[in-house]
C-alpha cells in the first residue's frame, strides 16, 4: 500500500507505482508518465486481449471479400471472453467500420480511441480517490489539487502509440527501460 491520499485504493503494483510518483514532488511529470504507460500496458496486456487482436489481424490479413465483414469482426469478440477494454474496442470498430471505411483503415483508430477510454477511465479512477481523501481530511487541499494536476500531467505525457504498439505486440515489459527495472544482474555492466 501506499501512503497519502491512494492508500485505501486497490490497486495493482504498477498503478501503486504511480501513485507513489505522483506524490512525490521530486517526481517529474516525464516520469510520472512513464509509470502511467508503464501500469496501463500491463493491465491491458492480457491472454484475451492479445488473443483477440491477433484474431483480428489475422482475418484482416486474408484479404478475402466478405458479404457481412462486421459480422466476422463481432464472431471474433464473441469468441472472446468480455472485458471493459475489448468492449470499447468492439464499439469503436463496429460504428467506424460502419460510417468511415474498410475494417483495415479504421483498426488503429478504433484500438486508439479504446486505449483513450481506458486512459479516462484510470486518470477518474485517481481523481475520486483524490476527491475522497480530501472530503475525509486526509489530504489538504493544496496537497489534492498538485496531486490532481501530476495526475493530469501523468494520464497527458502517456506514449499512447507506443502503448498500442506493445498491446499488439502483446509485450507488458514495454516500457521496463522507462520506469527503471531492469532484467537481470548485469545490467548497466559495461561489456567488454
Amino acid at each position: 500500500m501506499t501512503d497519502g491520499p491512494f492508500k485505501n485504493l486497490k490497486l495493482g503494483k504498477c498503478w501503486k507505482r504511480l501513485a507513489e510518483a505522483v506524490q512525490n514532488d521530486a517526481a517529474s511529470p516525464d516520469e510520472c508518465g512513464a509509470f502511467a504507460s508503464d501500469a496501463l500496458t500491463r493491465h491491458l496486456v492480457t491472454n484475451e486481449h492479445v488473443k483477440a487482436l491477433r484474431e483480428i489481424g489475422a482475418h484482416l490479413g486474408r484479404g478475402q471479400l466478405e458479404l457481412d465483414p462486421l459480422g466476422s469482426i463481432e464472431a471474433i469478440f464473441d469468441r472472446c471472453e468480455k472485458t471493459p477494454f475489448l468492449d470499447a474496442l468492439q464499439k469503436e470498430l463496429l460504428y467506424r467500420a460502419a460510417n468511415d471505411g474498410s475494417l483495415r483503415d479504421v483498426i488503429t483508430p478504433a484500438l486508439d480511441a479504446a486505449i483513450d477510454s481506458q486512459i479516462n477511465q484510470s486518470r477518474n479512477r485517481f481523481h475520486e480517490e483524490c476527491i475522497r481523501a480530501r472530503e475525509n481530511n486526509e489530504m489538504s487541499h493544496e496537497a489534492a489539487a498538485r496531486a490532481r494536476e501530476k495526475v493530469n500531467a501523468a494520464f497527458d505525457v502517456m506514449d499512447r502509440q507506443k502503448v498500442r504498439d506493445a498491446l499488439i505486440e502483446g509485450r507488458k515489459d514495454a516500457f521496463e527501460k522507462d520506469v527503471g527495472k531492469s532484467d537481470g544482474v548485469d545490467d548497466g555492466m559495461i561489456r567488454l
